[in-house]
């Protein structure tokens, strides 16, 4: 089973994270509230970028899931 992707927003500091990892969500007792859901990682990322865009915020993501989301690509 994939995993679902979250995108995380911390308005406080500006700041989105678009995370798969389970132990991300303790950062919702840290001030961050999840925004968007998605089993796509792409997707998940667009979304975020958008966002962050949007309201002129950081962007975070973890470089590993971005490397297996294109590494699955190329074999595929």
């Amino acid at each position: 089973m994939s995993p679902r992707y979250k995108v995380f927003v911390n308005r406080r500091v500006g700041r989105v994270l678009v995370s798969g990892k389970p132990e991300d969500e303790a950062l919702i007792d840290e001030g961050w509230r999840v925004i968007h859901e998605n089993n796509d990682w792409r997707a998940a990322f667009e979304f975020a970028r958008d966002y962050a865009d949007k309201h002129d915020y950081i962007l975070e993501w973890y470089l590993e899931e971005e490397r297996e989301v294109l590494k699955d690509a190329l074999i595929n």
